[in-house]
Formats: C-alpha cells, structure tokens, sequence
C-alpha cells in the first residue's frame, strides 16, 4: 500500500515546475533535508519529540494549501479535505487510522513539491532527486544513522487529547511497514517534472519499481525508498527521447513544454 502510495503521488495533480531557470540551489536541497533531518533525530536534544509535534500540528495545515500551491481554482476544497483526514487519522483505527494518516502526508507533500516547483528549475529537480536517492542509499546502508532515526521517531509519543492520542504524521505507517516523509516528497517532486500521458507512466514505473525494490526487505530490515522514483524519472527521460526521434519537428510537444503543461497542469 506504501509503493501504491509513491505511484499515486507521483500521478497527481501538481504545478508544473517551468523547464528552464539558473537556480542550482535546488540540487542540493532535497538531500540536505533528508540529512537535516537525520542530525536532528540523532544528535539534537529533544529533537525527535520537536519534529513529532510539528508533524502532528503541521501536516495538517500543509495538506491545507495543496489547492493553493498546486494552483487550482478550487483551493477551498482542500482545507475541510485535510481537516476531515487529521480527524480520521486521530479518532478512527487500524488500516483506516494509517490509510488517513499516509493520504494526509501524501497531500503535504504534494504541496510542498508545488511550492518548490514555483521557484525550482525542472531540470535541478531531477538533479537533485538523484542526489537524494544516492545519499538515502548511502545512509541506509552505509551507516545506522537512518535505521536509528526511524526507531527514534517510531517511539516518540504523541499528545493526548480527549483521552485519545493525536495523530502520529511524522512517518507513513501501513500496518508494520513505515515510510519517511522524503519517501512521499520524491515522488511528489517527480510529478511536478512530468506531465500528460508520461505522469502516468512514470507513476506506473515507480511503483512497480517500489514494489520490486521492496522484495529486499526479505533480506533486510530497511532499504533506502526514495530509489523507485529514479526508475520513473528514467522513464520519463526515455519516453521523452522517443518523442523527440518520432516527432522531430515538435519539440514542445515531443519535449513536455506549454501544450503538455496545460493538459497536465492544475
């Protein structure tokens, strides 16, 4: 239900981000949250109970202005839309409890990649996804930084209210599995890089992808799972490739400028 989670994020609507620009701040800024996060868990006192609470309290509100972001003439839908997930998130149980919670990180994320994609570069997105996806397999892998920061987050208790404890957001949480919030943030990012009928088959690569790449928690506890996104950016890569070789005299169509943007946008 998690991978099916990335492909849908991947396939919904966002703002386009445009496909030219000069700002290389944005190739480094997915993997430095990623790292900011982990030295926070780990390192800052307090950090993990801090990072909880704004979570609980701030998805909410971010899920609340993915109409905004995203551009839509609807916008005002999208408030009681965040308020009635948090409530199910909070009060309801079970796989219901976790399907509210992970739509409810799924729609914050899609907002905060329709934010990014209205100061980012697309071409710096996709940079900045493969660093992200190098660095989480670095860190996975390469160091108990990751596995110790989820635990940490897995453990912090959340504030009772009513009796009953608000929503825990600072992760997806299906049943026994856990995804980050970069895990939804990088398909999330990668939605705003594609568009038209590519969306699509990029949503599709990343969550077969997802869930091939998931088969190796037979053999380990953690993978890094922002990596199925890059098999949707290489799709996108190469069908727009084909495009281009197929229709040589159409670069905006072949290449996903301003008439792909209107059939794919908000």
């Amino acid at each position: 239900m998690l991978c099916a989670a990335q492909a849908a994020t991947v396939a919904a609507p966002a703002r386009q981000a445009r496909p030219v620009g000069r700002s290389w701040v944005w190739l480094a800024v997915p993997a430095a949250l990623l790292g900011v996060g982990v030295l926070i868990i780990n390192v800052v006192p307090q950090g993990p109970h801090w990072l909880a609470r704004l979570a609980t309290f701030g998805t909410p509100v971010l899920a609340a202005t993915y109409g905004l972001f995203r551009g839509s003439r609807r916008w005002w839908l999208w408030p009681p839309v965040a308020v009635g997930l948090w409530f199910a998130a909070w009060l309801a149980s079970g796989l219901v409890q976790n399907a509210a919670g992970t739509a409810l990180i799924a729609l914050a994320c899609l907002a905060a990649a329709s934010a990014i994609a209205m100061a980012a570069p697309a071409w710096s997105i996709r940079v900045g996804l493969v660093c992200l996806a190098a660095l989480d397999v670095l860190l996975v892998w390469g160091t108990p930084s990751v596995e110790n920061a989820t635990k940490t987050l897995e453990n912090v208790a959340s504030p009772v209210a009513a009796g009953t404890p608000l929503p825990s957001l600072q992760q997806a949480t299906f049943g026994s599995a856990l995804m980050g919030w970069l895990d939804l943030l990088a398909p999330a990012l990668l939605g705003v890089v594609v568009v038209g009928r590519r969306k699509l088959g990029a949503a599709a690569a990343t969550g077969i992808a997802a869930g091939l790449w998931g088969l190796l928690l037979f053999g380990t506890s953690e993978v890094a799972a922002t990596v199925p996104v890059l098999a949707g950016l290489a799709f996108a890569a190469a069908d727009a490739r084909r495009s281009r070789l197929r229709h040589p005299l159409e670069p905006a169509r072949a290449g996903g400028g301003p008439r792909d943007d209107r059939g794919g946008g908000a």
